[in-house]
């Protein structure tokens, strides 16, 4: 086995192993391209990447931006399945699908995705995640959905669980978004101690799976929510309730309606979770959660494809569970919600 030798920049082949435990060959041309990311996380971490298999479910805003970075870090393969058709506010924040609306998302997407990494393979499917058995899943090691309903997210990731499959969930709705993260009950990964020369030291996370995450209620810290919690966490809890009900998020064809929608769930979900009435900061919060904005996608996104990266290379530590952006505060939170 070879490496990129950093005091004199020649890159030899790479062997890395797929899921067969075959010999796979890392040639000088990919070892050129990986150069700096080999530079920066080592060869074992890139191995990893290079026989990972991505399902990408929802091919939207924040979807594109993940599918950048993590096509970029140079994984085996990506099937992007969407059964969704380009409209209006696809042209605002989706990376791939430029103008060509009503045209199916996956399809458009695919020839702009391939020609970030050639050395990447690259599927769509332009049917819907709800419809998928068990046994589709079965070809992948990471599986990523976005902005879908709350039951088919935690359909999948039981799903994912039971067949020890790296579960990702995402959405963005106007100026809040999230990231989820269930690796199973024990995650290994190697963290670097800054400004050490010793070697990395080997750790493990148990998650926590999303509907777990999710029956969380006020308690101790540690245990439940408290005043501290982030109000992006509670403003997902009522937008997924909204979805439950309404088979769709809030949409700027009825925005007025949907904001007294979000008004009442909210008083509802506040009352069942336990929590404070003025856990939520932003009065008029209800009123910046339409449509999908370009900024909030390329840091939602970003740091989903890095939580990816970093889960595959089990180089550091990814998050424990939730990221939560709040675009009103440009302010990013972790939570680690559920035992």
């Amino acid at each position: 086995m070879c490496e990129v030798l950093p005091q004199t920049g020649h890159q030899l082949a790479v062997d890395v192993k797929d899921k067969t435990d075959k010999e796979v060959a890392m040639s000088e041309e990919e070892a050129a391209l990986y150069d700096r990311q080999i530079r920066l996380w080592g060869v074992s971490a890139q191995k990893k990447l290079r026989t990972a298999n991505v399902l990408m479910a929802g091919v939207n805003g924040v979807g594109s931006e993940a599918v950048k970075n993590i096509v970029l870090s140079g994984v085996k393969g990506i099937t992007l399945l969407d059964d969704q058709m380009v409209d209006a506010s696809d042209t605002l924040s989706n990376l791939f699908t430029k103008r060509r609306i009503g045209q199916n998302r996956a399809q458009v997407s695919k020839e702009l995705v391939q020609s970030l990494n050639p050395n990447v393979a690259v599927n769509c499917d332009n049917t819907s995640l709800k419809d998928k058995d068990v046994d589709y899943f079965r070809a992948y090691d990471v599986v990523i959905v976005a902005n879908h309903d709350k039951q088919t997210m935690i359909k999948v990731n039981r799903i994912c669980n039971e067949l020890n499959i790296k579960f990702f969930a995402t959405a963005i709705w106007g100026s809040f978004g999230f990231t989820f993260t269930d690796l199973g009950s024990d995650h290994s990964y190697f963290a670097e101690k800054p400004n050490s020369k010793s070697k990395p030291n080997k750790s493990s996370k148990s998650y926590t799976p999303l509907e777990t995450a999710l029956a969380v209620k006020a308690g101790k810290a540690g245990y439940g929510l408290t005043k501290r919690t982030s109000s992006t966490f509670i403003i997902t809890h009522i937008i997924l309730e909204f979805c439950d009900k309404h088979s769709r998020y809030p949409s700027t064809d009825s925005r007025d309606e949907d904001i007294k929608e979000l008004e009442k769930l909210q008083k509802e979900v506040i009352e069942r979770l336990g929590v404070d009435d003025n856990i939520i900061k932003h009065k008029d919060w209800h009123k910046e959660v339409f449509g999908q904005l370009s900024p909030v996608s390329a840091i939602v996104g970003g740091v989903l494809g890095q939580d990816v990266i970093r889960a595959v290379s089990q180089k550091d530590s990814p998050i424990r569970n939730f990221f939560l952006f709040d675009g009103i505060l440009c302010n990013g939170s972790i939570e680690s919600i559920g035992k």
